[in-house]
C-alpha cells in the first residue's frame, strides 16, 4: 500500500520541514512505496488527499489540526486511511490518538454544515481564542507553544459574550454564552481537556457549554478545563447528542478542528464511522525520531 504524506511548510515554524528527512529515510529503510507532496496554499491538502479518490493509500497529514482539518475533508468517501504525524503548534486531535492502542480503527467525523471535522467546533471565548491565535502567528513572531497563552489573555480582555440559540435532542436553549464546544475528541487549544470523556466510536458528540458569566470566574475555568476537571464546575452543563443546531442574529466564529469559519447558522451532525485510523505508533515515532540526513528535494512531488 503506498504511503502518501502531505507537508505543510509551515506547520510548527518550520517543524514539518525537519520531520520530512525522518519520513525519507524510514521509508527507504522500511522499504515502503511513498510519495511526498508539500502545500503551498489554503486548501491544497483536500485537492491532494482528493487526487488519491480512487486509489487506496495510507494519506498522513504532517501539520497542525488545520492540516488535518484539510486532508479530512478530501479523504471522506474513499477506501483510504487516515494518519497524522503532529508537527503543529497545537496538535490537540493527536492527544486523543495516544490515548488508543488499536492500529487501525473506524471513527465518527463530524460535519458542520458543508465541512468535515473530527476534533472540537467551538464558538464562544474559546472559538475566539483560536481564531486570534492564528492572527497573532501573521503579526508576531513568537515560540509555538507560546501563541494560544497570548491569544487567551488577549481575547478574555476583548471577549464579548455570544447571543446564541441552542438545540440538540429535546434541549433548547437562548442565551448569551461564554463557550460551547461540540466535541468528538477530547483535547482543544493546545491541550485543554476539554472532553475527558468523549470517544472517537461512539456516535455522540460530548456537549459543553457555559452561560454567561463574570469574566472573574472564567481564568478559574480555564485552569480546570486543563487538568479536565472542570465537569463538576455549577457552570458547565454537558449534554450528549448526535444532532446540535445553532443560531446566531449576528455573524459569530466557529473554530473547526483549528479553522475558523463564519456564519449565523451552524447544523451539525455525527457521521458514524466516516473514516478508517492508520494509528500505527512505532512507524509514528520513528518519523517523528531524529534520524540520518536525507534531503527532502529528492522525493518532492510538485503539487
Amino acid at each position: 500500500m503506498r504511503h502518501v504524506f502531505i507537508v505543510n511548510p509551515l506547520a510548527g515554524g518550520g517543524k514539518s520541514l525537519k520531520i520530512v528527512k525522518n519520513i525519507a529515510r524510514v521509508c527507504q529503510e522500511e522499504d515502503l512505496d511513498f510519495i511526498i507532496h508539500y502545500t503551498k496554499n489554503p486548501m491544497d491538502a483536500t485537492k491532494i488527499t482528493e487526487s488519491y479518490k480512487e486509489s487506496q493509500c495510507i494519506i498522513y497529514s504532517v501539520g497542525g489540526d488545520g492540516t488535518m482539518n484539510e486532508v479530512v475533508n478530501g479523504i471522506i468517501g474513499s477506501k483510504n486511511l487516515f494518519a497524522v504525524i503532529p508537527a503543529g503548534s497545537g496538535n490537540d486531535f493527536n492527544r486523543t490518538l495516544e490515548g488508543i492502542d488499536k492500529l487501525e480503527f473506524l471513527m465518527d467525523v463530524g460535519k458542520i454544515n458543508d465541512r468535515y471535522f473530527v476534533n472540537v467546533a467551538c464558538i464562544g471565548i474559546d472559538g475566539d481564542i483560536a481564531d486570534n491565535a492564528h492572527e497573532i502567528m501573521k503579526k508576531v513572531k513568537i515560540p509555538p507553544t507560546q501563541i494560544y497563552n497570548i491569544s487567551i489573555v488577549y481575547t478574555f480582555i476583548k471577549y464579548k459574550f455570544k447571543e446564541l440559540e441552542l438545540k440538540l435532542n429535546e434541549f433548547w436553549k437562548k442565551d448569551k454564552f461564554t463557550l460551547l464546544a461540540i466535541c468528538n475528541g477530547r483535547y482543544y487549544g493546545g491541550g485543554f481537556n476539554i472532553a475527558p470523556n468523549a470517544q472517537l466510536c461512539d456516535g455522540l458528540f460530548d456537549i459543553y457549554f457555559v452561560n454567561k458569566v463574570s469574566k472573574l470566574k472564567i481564568p478559574f475555568c480555564f485552569l480546570k478545563l486543563i487538568k479536565g476537571t472542570h465537569e463538576n464546575l455549577a457552570i458547565i452543563t454537558k449534554k450528549q447528542s448526535e444532532y446540535v443546531v445553532i443560531n446566531s442574529a449576528e455573524e459569530v466564529v466557529c473554530n473547526v478542528d483549528g479553522e475558523s469559519i463564519k456564519g449565523k447558522e451552524f447544523k451539525i451532525s455525527v457521521i458514524r464511522n466516516g473514516v478508517k485510523i492508520y494509528n500505527n505508533k512505532e512507524l509514528i515515532n520513528k518519523f517523528l525520531s531524529p534520524g540520518g540526513e536525507v534531503f527532502e528535494e529528492n522525493y518532492r512531488q510538485a503539487t
